[in-house]
């Protein structure tokens, strides 16, 4: 049984320890990347809006310092300049929305409803409301704001990518309950069970539902809705995820969290180094694991040749975001680790 105090304890012990992350980027190598050319343009005009919209310094600080516009130009650099725009958007409602339900973690009534409110705010933009439902008016502008967003996607996408994208928001509001459960609680879970719920909480699953807008392709149903697919979903959420516990650990552990899949595998070994080798050696098994199942449903015999093309771009997509996470995190001042990297490439910090 876990002790009381657990994480307290653990992250006194990490304290003052060495991190060396060596260089990520060669895990990677043999996967695309780019960074879209509009970049820069998008940037300079969410910058100037940001400054404009009436919000407290602190989140607008935390918009500039997490760059959305670098993570849709890092994850999509292929998307056309008006869908990339979109995208963009997209980053910075979910930002927002993610910070907006995190500030309610304390309250657990107040974090519900909002809950609550976004899912039918969300099903309602996306056009799928229920016919008995009212429509939802808040004033609340963040969970409001979605509705701008939503009415360029409903415009590319049918009833049915409407209907997935809906469960991808769906279970990630959803899973935010756990997330804070997870927070308040002394103890550390499992590895097993951090990254059952991680898996929900990163907030990705909503990410991958816009790969065919971002690609301005259709996927077959049969492809979507595959084990096969949903299994290369789950691996890009995890290899996400695992490049943004080693970069944000220190961070993390500065605003006083140790939930992470690091902390959680030094416990188990009492050595940072080895938590960290073994972070590592599971996102080299993960490339693999993409690999080899990208690579069997593209050699399916039930794929249509007129499908090939279209899924092919769907699987570089999801490259492109793991690859371009890599960069982003390594540049953004979101986690400040750039000015720890040596000539090597590794990050070398004391937490």
């Amino acid at each position: 049984m876990a002790s009381f105090g657990e994480k307290a304890i653990l992250a006194k012990k990490l304290k003052g320890q060495r991190l060396v992350i060596p260089d990520m980027r060669p895990i990677f190598a043999h996967w695309p990347r780019g960074l879209h050319e509009n970049y820069q343009v998008v940037k300079d005009v969410l910058d100037k809006q940001f400054a404009a919209e009436d919000m407290p310094e602190n989140v607008r600080t935390g918009l500039k310092n997490l760059d959305p516009t670098m993570v849709a130009a890092s994850w999509w650099p292929g998307a056309t300049a008006d869908r990339f725009r979109v995208l963009a958007d997209v980053i910075t409602w979910f930002i927002n929305w993610d910070d907006f339900i995190e500030d309610l973690a304390a309250d657990p009534a107040a974090a519900e409803e909002a809950r609550t409110s976004t899912k039918a705010v969300v099903r309602q933009a996306l056009g799928l409301g229920r016919k008995d439902e009212p429509e939802v008016h808040t004033a609340n502008r963040i969970i409001s704001s979605f509705q701008e967003v939503a009415a360029h996607i409903c415009a590319a996408y049918d009833q049915e990518q409407r209907e997935t994208l809906l469960e991808h928001f769906v279970k990630y509001i959803d899973a935010t309950q756990l997330e804070a459960e997870a927070d308040r609680s002394e103890s550390l879970p499992t590895l097993k069970r951090y990254w059952e719920v991680r898996v929900l909480t990163s907030g990705m699953g909503p990410m991958l539902g816009l790969t065919e807008y971002a690609e301005s392709v259709k996927l077959p149903s049969r492809v979507v809705h595959s084990e096969a697919y949903k299994s290369l979903c789950v691996t890009t959420i995890v290899i996400n995820s695992i490049v943004n516990d080693l970069v944000s650990f220190k961070k993390e552990m500065k605003a006083g969290s140790v939930l992470s899949s690091v902390a959680i595998l030094y416990q188990q070994v009492n050595s940072l180094d080895a938590a960290v080798q073994m972070s590592l050696a599971h996102l080299r098994q993960l490339l693999d694991d993409f690999d080899h199942t990208a690579e069997s449903i593209l050699s399916s015999p039930t794929l249509d040749a007129a499908d090939v093309g279209p899924v092919s771009k769907a699987i570089n997509s999801l490259r492109l975001m793991n690859a371009g996470n890599v960069e982003w995190s390594l540049t953004v001042k979101r986690y400040d680790v750039a000015r720890f990297i040596q000539s090597d490439g590794r990050i070398e910090l004391v937490l």
